[in-house]
């Protein structure tokens, strides 16, 4: 059960990347609203975007400084010449796009959505597994990717979540060749909920599992000699939005398979992570390219 992940470089500080003075006057006002209204954006969605990649406004003093770390606004030519570099149809492109729960309207610069389609291209096989999985719990496509697009929103605000998911990974092995989790002494299954209660924090969800409809802790569940019936599980937001639920088929609950299906839900967190470094890391070299 052991997997093979991508461990992407450090990223390098903006302003140290790009060779910026750490402190400039944002752009003037005006000229900043005359390219917002060329761009059809508000002020806050500008903020919004370079909050994304760590940007901040004052790092550039001129207009023409902005534009060249945006990109190039997408138009009918450059969205057909990406097409053409990916031998992709307009309805392939939206296709791949929808299977990870993203869309043409929200790409502005065709660069960014040149880098997303670098990693989906890359990554779809990948995802098609993993979605799979899942649906042999009852797990949709669509629940795959609103937990995939939850989880891209979490690392953007901890960037250091592989290296933290690379720690956890290494602690879990131990228990990658357990049969029965009810055999552990108490120590060793306290350590084992510890790292999944870790490993849930680090994605910044709450797990709740029931069976017949009371409430039951990880622990308990890990200590049950037999299979229980009418497992359901259940993944919410911080903010108690749910994100998945299912229920556990008896014949499926083993600790083989529940550590499978686990692994598998962390697959699309760990992807989640890979999507967001991709994006940050294209960004910065395409940037770093155009001002040199």
């Amino acid at each position: 059960m052991i997997y093979i992940k991508a461990l992407l470089v450090c990223l390098l500080s903006f302003p140290f990347l790009f060779h910026l003075p750490a402190a400039k006057a944002a752009p003037p006002e005006n000229e900043i609203n005359q390219y917002l209204t060329e761009l059809g954006w508000t002020k806050q969605e500008l903020l919004d975007y370079l909050a994304y990649y760590e940007i901040p406004l004052e790092d550039f003093s001129t207009v023409e400084d902005l534009k060249m770390i945006l990109g190039t606004p997408i138009n009918s030519k450059n969205l057909q010449e990406l097409l053409t570099n990916y031998d992709l149809t307009e309805k392939e492109l939206n296709d791949l796009l929808d299977h990870f729960g993203d869309s043409l309207t929200e790409y502005k610069f065709i660069e960014d959505l040149d880098a997303s389609l670098d990693f989906y291209v890359n990554h779809d096989t990948y995802m098609a597994d993993v979605e799979t999985e899942l649906a042999r719990l009852g797990i949709t496509e669509e629940e795959t990717e609103k937990f995939f697009n939850y989880l891209s929103l979490v690392e953007e605000n901890n960037k250091n979540q592989l290296d933290q998911m690379t720690i956890l990974d290494s602690q879990m092995e131990k228990f990658y060749d357990v049969a029965d989790t009810s055999e552990l002494s108490d120590s060793e299954l306290n350590e084992l909920v510890e790292i999944l209660n870790q490993t849930i924090n680090l994605y910044e969800v709450n797990v709740k599992f029931s069976i017949n409809n009371k409430n039951v802790t990880l622990k308990d569940l890990l200590k049950m000699k037999e299979a229980p019936s009418n497992l359901f599980a259940s993944i919410y937001s911080k903010s108690g939005e749910l994100l998945i639920d299912f229920t556990v088929p008896t014949d499926f609950f083993d600790t083989g398979y529940v550590l499978d299906e686990g692994e598998e839900m962390l697959h699309v967190g760990e992807l989640s992570d890979e999507y967001v470094d991709h994006m940050h890391n294209e960004k910065y070299e395409n940037a770093d390219k155009d001002m040199k």
